[in-house]
């Protein structure tokens, strides 16, 4: 039986394997993951063990897989370099890290050295307009600055503006909830109203005057958010919390994403474009009077994030201020 040992707060792989100098039979061994002892290197620990078990079990098992043949940082060691970097000294959240940075992550082989040329293949497997490719390129950008490994020279990403063509119009929005039976027509409507990204809205809470507060524990943390419409409030008779059902009730962080986009397959909409027609009426009705900081801090956003999100709406109303000020001769 192979399993997870610990020692000195670093994480390793006990098991009977065979002996390195070649001799028959089999030896107790502790082979090192060189990963500390964290809940997402405990995950990580788990998946290497499942392939150490597999190896064993076939008669596959050799030591060139399990020890660093060439000099430099394998991926297993500089992923959690950026995992340390980004998660426990940054502000990315551990659910974010696992659910959209180490699904792509863990597509490189962990036990491989990190060169130029590995960041340049796991990037290959995706094409420069699609949302993986966006992600993967900034994420191996920042760790080829940590590991000081070249980062090769390949196109930057394209993906962006593309995001915001689908999103509905608000009679599209209303036509679109009124069809969805609760317990999702419940979810759907806090999105729009609120536009609130799908994984915060179940830890939302309505408040007076008709505010929603977003938890601390989501992706960007604490923050309230006003009703756009307000009346939508009362349409949708948000205050009335609604819950999931069935027989399975997953917690993971995509868990209402992946739900509502299954109960939505027959729209032509993501959940998501919800969040991003909230955006849209945001500064359309805020027109001028609206700033950048108020927008974006209302969002859960930094005012550079909100800028390269929504410039399509934003820039519109910054000429409108720009003429506005210069007709009233400020």
């Amino acid at each position: 039986m192979a399993s997870i040992s610990t020692q000195r707060q670093r994480l390793y792989l006990l098991a009977s394997v065979p002996r390195r100098d070649g001799a028959p039979g089999l030896q107790q061994t502790r082979i090192a993951l060189k990963l500390d002892d964290t809940p997402v290197n405990r995950r990580a620990a788990a998946k290497q063990l499942q392939t150490l078990e597999r190896q064993l079990a076939a008669g596959t098992f050799e030591w060139a897989y399990w020890l660093d043949q060439e000099q430099g940082l394998t991926w297993r060691e500089a992923i959690a370099r950026l995992h340390r970097a980004r998660v426990v000294l940054g502000r990315t959240s551990e659910s974010t890290w696992e659910v959209n940075y180490m699904g792509r992550l863990r597509q490189i082989p962990q036990a491989s050295t990190v060169t130029t040329e590995s960041m340049a293949t796991a990037l290959q497997r995706y094409d420069r307009a699609t949302c993986s490719y966006k992600e993967l390129w900034y994420l191996l950008q920042h760790l080829s600055r940590l590991v000081g490994v070249p980062f090769p020279e390949l196109p930057v990403p394209t993906y962006g503006q593309a995001e915001l063509v689908e999103v509905p119009t608000d009679g599209e929005i209303l036509g679109w909830i009124d069809a969805t039976p609760q317990p999702a027509r419940w979810y759907l409507a806090m999105a729009a109203t609120y536009g609130l990204r799908p994984h915060e809205i179940e830890g939302a809470v309505l408040i007076d005057r008709d505010y929603c507060q977003v938890a601390e524990r989501t992706k960007t943390g604490f923050r309230t958010v006003v009703p756009l419409p307000r009346e939508w409030v009362e349409r949708f008779n948000l205050h009335d919390r609604q819950h999931r059902t069935g027989p399975r009730i997953s917690s993971r962080p995509d868990a209402v994403s992946k739900w509502l986009s299954k109960i939505s397959r027959r729209v032509p909409w993501r959940p998501y474009a919800l969040r991003h027609a909230y955006a849209g009426r945001l500064w359309k009705q805020g027109g001028s009077r609206l700033d950048l900081y108020t927008a974006a801090r209302l969002m859960g956003h930094t005012p550079q994030q909100h800028a390269r999100t929504y410039r399509a709406h934003i820039q519109p109303h910054q000429v409108a201020e720009a003429a506005e000020r210069a007709l009233l001769g400020e």
